[in-house]
């Protein structure tokens, strides 16, 4: 019993971080329908930056802010020196099917870059990477508990956060007039809304998804240039089984999908996870191929 509950629980624990990427991958997809195979390649420089900050004798805490600092910068950057041109000739070409690719090859493009600026940076070194709180499992009388303080950590940590962007969305103006825009920018604009400042500001959010849930998948996969890609896919997996236009879609692939994995993992064999994760989307791709919560038709620019 002890062992299902801990699968349960590292699994849930996984699920809230591939629930935060590919929550990030949906606020840009809903903001700018964009898919940024870039974010975890932002996450993994943002970490890195961490990492030094840590390194050189400065608090987790402090490095913890200034990485989710970061990748907000690096979206809004991303976004206006490199998608928002991109958007306008995106939106003047002639070719759909090429002006359709553009913006995927330049986030391409762009992890790209980063890996190797890390590379340049930090000699490619992998590293290891410290929790605030202690990994190990809780022991009391009867023995080792199934879940530790940093399951805990995370888990806490994930619910917060979307609980604050769930509210941020539907309670505030800001977070309403990012809908709007995501929705319908034509009218969003005849409604005063900023569309582009909107678009933005999902760049921003989603690269502090992302460096957020860079920092907290680390301590367990070490930190180098490469070391997030196999989070991306997951991540985007999450998002097309919960919906891709849908954010609580996403939580909930995320979650599945964290779950799953570590079920495969105990009772099966770690070489099949991504065989599970294959034909988890093919079964919700045939049932549902808008994603468990997504749209029947999903938003496309």
């Amino acid at each position: 019993m002890n062992t299902f509950i801990s699968t349960l629980i590292t699994g849930t624990a996984n699920g809230a971080i591939f629930a935060l990427a590919a929550l990030g991958l949906v606020i840009v997809w809903r903001g700018a329908g964009v898919v940024n195979f870039a974010q975890m390649g932002q996450a993994m420089f943002t970490t890195y930056i961490a990492s030094n900050l840590i390194n050189s004798g400065e608090s987790y805490w402090l490095a913890f802010i200034v990485s989710l600092i970061s990748g907000s910068l690096l979206g809004m950057v991303i976004d206006l020196l490199i998608m928002r041109p991109l958007a306008h000739k995106k939106s003047s070409s002639s070719t759909k099917t090429l002006a359709a690719t553009i913006p995927v090859i330049a986030s391409l493009g762009i992890l790209a870059i980063l890996q190797a600026l890390a590379g340049i940076f930090w000699a490619g070194e992998e590293r290891g990477f410290p929790t605030p709180v202690n990994s190990f499992y809780f022991k009391n009388e009867q023995g080792t508990l199934p879940f530790s303080a940093f399951n805990l950590f995370v888990i806490g940590v994930v619910l917060i956060v979307l609980l604050g962007l769930s509210y941020f969305f539907t309670q505030t103006g800001v977070g309403l007039g990012m809908r709007a825009a995501a929705l319908n920018p034509e009218v969003a604009r005849l409604s005063g809304i900023k569309v582009s400042r909107m678009r933005t500001l999902s760049w921003a959010i989603s690269g502090a998804a992302g460096s957020l849930a860079g920092l907290l998948i680390t301590p367990s996969t070490n930190l180098s240039p490469n070391s997030l890609d196999l989070i991306l896919i997951v991540a985007f997996t999450a998002a097309v089984v919960g919906g891709l236009d849908s954010p609580l879609g996403a939580v909930i692939g995320g979650l599945i999908i964290g779950i799953g994995i570590s079920l495969v993992t105990t009772y099966g064999s770690p070489e099949n996870v991504f065989l599970a994760i294959l034909f988890l989307l093919l079964a919700v791709q045939l049932i549902r191929p808008n994603g468990i919560l997504g749209g029947k038709q999903v938003r496309r620019g």
